[in-house]
């Protein structure tokens, strides 16, 4: 190769190498006020906060910082109302120094400022009573590359209603799932029914709430720990499974949307007439070393879908767990969990 040509790849490779191309995002769901944002992947995170609200986010050299949170701003002094968006705008703009950018929109605001060589990028955005925020902090001498980092978190950044204690506000999506799909499916294939003799049996009825791609996974617990098995795998199964009871509802049936820091153990089906559901951020982590107990994540091959969990009682008023996905072709059954609270 020529040195000229050697000269033009070094400075091909030195061009994509800084171009910010190269940089991959990870998602960040905070499931108490149910927000997701990206974040890069040079950046590690550091923990949920004690308080729920939001995480940070630092490299390994330090000298890259994020932090996502939500809070609710007012004058604390005073204990006033909710600052509307230009309030929480002048307020912010008071704190700042060395400010070079700003930005006030409708629902949110946008500033940066400099102190010393260090570069400052805060965003804010106004959903309901509640401040969602972006705050970045980096050498000046990265600013180039920050730029279309910062654009992409932004730009990111999705907010689900929520009513400020963790629980999930309805929408059109939760209603869809209620009014339309979740009471024909327990009609269809569990009340009156042997669930597990449907699955094993591939009860044509029952395969028109499974995405065929997908198919259905079943939890289980034979120990201590929680297991995945498939159909191949008989989903897990033995001879001394209940195949024989068939669960009842008794009257109309009322369907209520949990929190969604609220787990499924707590719920009693004995004396009352309701069955729940959930949305969810991905399901159950599976054991992959039973010694030291652990974890991997469960893939889906639609990762960017909703997740609703359903639960309801089995025979004997125990919790039964059914995790939807929305698929493109709607909610389809994936997995069948029936390990809640024995492992």
């Amino acid at each position: 190769m020529t040195t000229k040509k050697m000269f033009f790849f070094t400075i091909l490779a030195f061009i994509v190498a800084c171009s910010g191309s190269k940089v991959k995002y990870e998602t960040y769901h905070n499931q108490f006020y149910n927000y997701t944002v990206e974040y890069p992947d040079f950046l590690i995170p550091q923990g949920e906060a004690t308080n729920q609200d939001g995480q940070s986010f630092i490299s390994e050299d330090q000298t890259i910082q994020l932090l996502v949170y939500r809070d609710y701003k007012n004058d604390y002094l005073t204990g006033g109302d909710l600052y509307t968006i230009g309030e929480a705008y002048r307020e912010e703009l008071k704190m700042a120094e060395g400010v070079f950018n700003k930005k006030l929109e409708a629902n949110s605001y946008f500033i940066e400022y400099k102190i010393d060589d260090v570069l400052h990028a805060t965003y804010s955005m106004l959903s309901g009573d509640n401040y969602f925020n972006i705050r970045f902090e980096y050498p000046e001498k990265e600013k180039k590359m920050m730029k279309s980092v910062i654009d992409y978190v932004v730009n990111s950044l999705k907010v689900k209603a929520s009513d400020g204690n963790g629980a999930l506000v309805r929408n059109a999506s939760t209603d869809a799932f209620e009014d339309v799909f979740v009471e024909d499916f327990l009609n269809d294939c569990y009340w009156n029914k042997n669930f597990n003799n449907l699955l094993r049996k591939k009860d044509p009825i029952l395969a028109t709430y499974i995405d065929s791609k997908m198919d259905v996974q079943r939890y289980y617990a034979p120990g201590t720990v929680s297991k995945l098995a498939s159909r191949s795998e008989d989903f897990g199964f033995v001879s001394e499974d209940d195949f024989l009871s068939k669960p009842r509802k008794n009257g109309s049936v009322k369907f209520e949307l949990m929190a969604v820091n609220e787990g499924p153990c707590g719920l009693d089906f004995r004396t009352k007439n309701i069955v729940y559901y959930q949305s969810l951020q991905k399901v159950p982590d599976v054991v992959v070393n039973t010694e030291t107990f652990e974890t991997k994540p469960v893939k889906v091959i639609y990762p960017k879908a909703e997740i609703m969990a359903l639960y309801v009682p089995n025979a004997y008023d125990n919790p039964r767990g059914f995790y939807f996905i929305n698929t493109p072709d709607g909610w389809k059954l994936a997995f069948v969990d029936d390990s809640l609270c024995e492992a």
